[in-house]
């Protein structure tokens, strides 16, 4: 995503910028940006800047309202992506000091990278794979399976209370060994099966993203995460990844959450370093 080209939050004129796109000749959207702004497209040698003029930054303690300023933010990126090919999303609050005019210069003194940018990313999109367990179910079913486990539990059924302490010492170590094993050997082999159809792949962590800025990923359930994945591809490459994750899903206590597709707000490189 692009650097904030405003670290400051006074000025007198502005351009808030949303995403580059590749346009033709008087390209338009038709979509109300933050606080119903006016969203318009700043065109440079077949670059389309999508900017709302604004005259400060969206700045708030009210997490409510950023939440919103968000959720506005991501439709705009959205619509640029239905209407043209794959944006390059900037991040939330990206700012561009002065009139139209300077927007241009802005374009074109970075018109290599934010080609090599489109380029890069044209017909790409972003999707977020979500492996998860009910964890309780895959350690009895670790616990059944085990031979060394069965062994420590009739030994310290057997045992004194002294010596049965040591061995639920071993019996637990052992079982949190195999379930970190089944972790990574489930998490390694989705990574390596939908990498196939990716274009670029990466393991993420609960990191703030406009992705899912809507709170739909958070739960209440019994399942916990093994692996997330932000996966760049192709559309055709949608169907492949699912039906990958669909075995995932044959076995029991296992889910999968597939969302997308987005613009690739994790894979767009930033545009012009920390001006």
């Amino acid at each position: 995503m692009s650097q904030n080209q405003s670290a400051s939050l006074d000025f007198d004129e502005g351009r808030y910028l949303y995403c580059a796109v590749r346009t033709a000749d008087d390209p338009t959207l038709d979509i109300e940006g933050i606080e119903e702004g006016e969203v318009r497209i700043i065109e440079h040698e077949g670059i389309g800047a999508v900017i709302q003029p604004v005259e400060a930054m969206f700045d708030s303690d009210d997490l409510t309202k950023v939440r919103r300023w968000l959720l506005s933010h991501q439709r705009v990126v959205d619509a640029a992506g239905e209407n043209f090919d794959t944006p390059v999303p900037f991040r939330f609050d990206t700012v561009i000091k002065g009139d139209d005019e300077q927007v241009r210069g802005w374009i074109s003194e970075h018109t290599a990278e934010l080609t090599g940018a489109l380029d890069e990313l044209s017909g790409c999109w972003e999707y977020r794979v979500e492996l998860r367990w009910d964890e309780s179910a895959v350690r009895a079913e670790i616990a059944e399976d085990d031979e060394e486990l069965a062994d420590l539990a009739t030994r310290i059924d057997e045992s004194s209370e002294g010596t049965g302490y040591l061995l639920e010492k071993q019996y637990e170590q052992r079982l949190a060994d195999r379930l970190q094993d089944r972790r990574s050997d489930l998490a390694e082999s989705l990574y390596d099966r939908v990498a196939a159809h990716a274009e670029a792949i990466e393991t993420v962590g609960n990191n703030t993203t406009l992705l899912g800025a809507d709170g739909a990923t958070e739960t209440d359930d019994e399942f916990e995460t093994v692996v997330q994945l932000s996966v760049l591809a192709p559309e055709s490459s949608e169907g492949p990844i699912g039906d990958i994750l669909e075995e995932f899903l044959d076995n029991e206590g296992f889910d999968v959450r597939y969302t997308g597709p987005w613009p690739p707000y994790s894979h767009a490189p930033t545009i012009g370093g920390d001006e």
